[in-house]
């Protein structure tokens, strides 16, 4: 990895995260995997559920991780994926959860059995109901802040 792609990446988890330090890569590959089964979980995983892990990979992640959103047809058994990857149920667990949410819904629906694909990770992570659902709130807010944002920047639409 590039010193710029580190710092890159750094960034990007201190600005959103807090973290100092860029974790191990050890269970991206599952994390990549499990988002794009919560994001299938309505049994489409339309092209902007894709492009948006896609993107996410790009940034954070490794060519390797890039090239699994890419192509992996999330075609596997969720709680399997989850069990090749033990670091998640511990310092990734609500991370997780939030960026499958987002995932969900990035093509403008989160679908109710795509809302279930995400309980039953959490429930398989040790994550209270009560916690996914204000994770679910936070996803909802935060997008309309998003929306927000860019209609006070862009008053006359988005130019590029």
């Amino acid at each position: 990895m590039s010193d710029m792609d580190r710092d890159g990446r750094l960034w990007l988890m201190k600005d959103l995260y807090g973290m100092k330090t860029v974790p191990p890569a050890q269970d991206y590959n599952a994390f990549v995997k499990a988002v794009l089964i919560c994001a299938k979980g309505d049994g489409v995983l339309t092209p902007e559920e894709r492009n948006w892990v896609v993107g996410r990979a790009a940034c954070y992640y490794t060519n390797n991780e890039y090239e699994v959103a890419k192509n992996y047809p999330a075609d596997e058994d969720l709680l399997e994926v989850l069990a090749q990857a033990p670091k998640l149920n511990q310092s990734g667990r609500r991370v997780i959860i939030y960026v499958a949410i987002q995932a969900c819904a990035a093509d403008g629906s989160y679908h109710p059995d795509e809302r279930a694909s995400v309980h039953k990770m959490a429930k398989y992570l040790g994550i209270e109901e009560d916690v996914v659902n204000q994770i679910e709130e936070y996803c909802i807010e935060e997008a309309k802040m998003r929306e927000k944002r860019i209609a006070l920047m862009f008053t006359e639409g988005i130019p590029y």
